[in-house]
C-alpha cells in the first residue's frame, strides 16, 4: 500500500509544526506528516504551550529547512502563511501532486507578549479545523 506524504510549508517553522501536531490525532495510518519551513527556523515557546493546552505535544517535532527532495516527495503540500503579510512560496508544479494554501496569521508580526500568546492560541483552533479537512485528502 502506498505511503501518502503530506508536507505542511510555512515560512517559518511554528505554523508547520503545529499542523504536523493536529495531524498526528487524523489516526491515518497511511499517511507521513512533516513539517518545513522555507525562510528559516526560531526557537519560541509559545507555540509548544499552545498545543499542550489541547493535550498535544510539539516539544519533540522540528520543522526541516524546504528542500528539493521534501517537495518531490510529497504527495499533498500545504503551504500556510499569512496571505497579507508573509511572501507567497512560489512552489513549482509537479504532476499529480496537491498544492493547498492556508491562511493563517504569522505571528512573526505581533510583539507584545499577551497579543502573540492570544494569537497563537487562535492558530492552534484555526489549525485544527483545517486539519480536520485533510480527511478528504487522506487515502
Amino acid at each position: 500500500m502506498h505511503t501518502q506524504h503530506i508536507l505542511f510549508l510555512s515560512p517559518v517553522n511554528h505554523l508547520s509544526i503545529m499542523a504536523e501536531g493536529w495531524a498526528s490525532k487524523l489516526h491515518a495510518p497511511t499517511s507521513t506528516f512533516i513539517s518545513a519551513s522555507y525562510f528559516h527556523a526560531s526557537e519560541d515557546h509559545l507555540p509548544i504551550l499552545a498545543m499542550r493546552e489541547v493535550n498535544i505535544d510539539i516539544s519533540h517535532l522540528q520543522a526541516k529547512p524546504l528542500t528539493p527532495e521534501l517537495l518531490k516527495e510529497a504527495d499533498l503540500v500545504i503551504a500556510i502563511y499569512d496571505f497579507n503579510r508573509d511572501e507567497q512560496l512560489d512552489i513549482p508544479p509537479f504532476d499529480q501532486k496537491n498544492i493547498l494554501q492556508w491562511n493563517i496569521p504569522n505571528p512573526s508580526y505581533v510583539q507584545e507578549p499577551i497579543d502573540k500568546w492570544v494569537t497563537y492560541q487562535v492558530i492552534c483552533d484555526t489549525l485544527a479545523g483545517y486539519v480536520k479537512g485533510l480527511k478528504q485528502y487522506i487515502t
